[in-house]
């Protein structure tokens, strides 16, 4: 780690490096709020927490990870803590405290523990858990009458998976735990806004992309490029927004369709939406027949995860239909 980054973030991490946390939030500077691993939130106060010293800290990591951050022309940073936290911060005229406010800052640290092992069963998702019914739709196939089975058979065969959930549904861990059912001798590539897919496999490439810029000229869709000739055999593209929903419809179009994702979304019809919304909001000139047919074509599963009080549930393993007549009528 950069000494100095060193130095400067032990404030913050007296907070997060205790035992069992799961996250931490700062909504005004001097206090802290502290969320457990499947407990609720509480508020500190911690006078260290100063606007100077959390400005000062957003430099630092934007110096690192080769970004800009400017609390007036570039007020928004996300990257990685040299833990492997996720970090993200919102500043300025963006943020309020109260009415009178014209300024604040908001932050999160998504705690990342290498030695916490997630396994299916978090999720209520064991060997026969029974899920909702749905049938067998034209063009694709079931490998196994258990739900887990089947979607690791899915896994195995290297099919397109995209993980839907709301915020704090633990998509991206679920996504680490399915990771390792991919073979071995797999030749992995992950493209992020920030690392936090973990990969056992041996032969791998991580690719970071900046959400907030194009560092030198690369964009989602030049790494997206680039990857497809690094000949992978699966390419993990972290979650699924605006900046890099046409990147991943482009891997669709060229065939290449061994890719994973997560995206924010409440059912697999709404997953769907939201991917083509997504696309759509990033070009507003695509084809809707087309490109429907072609997000309801690629994936072979469409895992959704849900939160109900402290526990993280599939509550879905949708194969989705070619014909995504919900998309059509959005």
């Amino acid at each position: 780690m950069n000494p100095l980054l060193a130095d400067t973030l032990g404030v913050l991490a007296s907070h997060y490096n205790r035992p069992g946390i799961e996250e931490v939030a700062l909504n005004r500077p001097g206090e802290v709020w502290i969320k457990p691993n499947g407990g609720a939130w509480t508020a500190e106060a911690d006078e260290r927490l100063t606007e100077a010293y959390l400005l000062t800290l957003c430099r630092q990591l934007a110096n690192v990870s080769g970004q800009v951050f400017h609390p007036a022309k570039k007020p928004i940073l996300y990257t990685s803590l040299p833990e492997g936290h996720r970090f993200t911060a919102v500043v300025g005229s963006t943020v309020r405290y109260g009415m009178g406010d014209v300024r604040g800052l908001a932050i999160t640290v998504r705690v990342y523990d290498a030695s916490r092992r997630i396994t299916f069963d978090r999720y209520g998702l064991l060997e026969k858990t029974p899920l909702p019914a749905e049938p067998i739709r034209h063009g694709q196939q079931r490998y196994d009458e258990s739900p887990l089975e089947d979607l690791l058979a899915a896994v195995r065969h290297r099919e397109a998976i995209l993980i839907s959930g709301a915020t704090s549904t633990g998509k991206t861990s679920f996504l680490n735990a399915m990771v390792t059912h991919l073979p071995e001798d797999s030749r992995i590539l992950t493209v992020e806004d920030t690392r936090e897919v973990v990969l056992p496999h041996a032969n791998r490439i991580h690719l970071v992309v900046s959400r907030t810029e194009a560092a030198h000229g690369v964009d989602f869709m030049a790494v997206v490029d680039a990857a497809v000739r690094l000949t992978p055999d699966v390419i993990i593209c972290g979650e699924i927004g605006i900046g890099n929903a046409p990147a991943v419809f482009r891997l669709m179009t060229t065939g290449h369709t061994n890719f994973m994702a997560t995206i924010h979304a409440h059912s697999p019809d709404s997953a769907l939406r939201a991917f083509y919304q997504n696309l759509a909001q990033a070009n507003p000139g695509i084809d809707a027949e087309a490109a429907i047919e072609i997000i309801g074509s690629s994936f072979g599963r469409i895992v959704q995860i849900d939160r109900h009080g402290g526990q993280r549930l599939v509550t879905a393993i949708d194969i989705p239909s070619l014909a995504a007549k919900a998309l059509e009528d959005a």
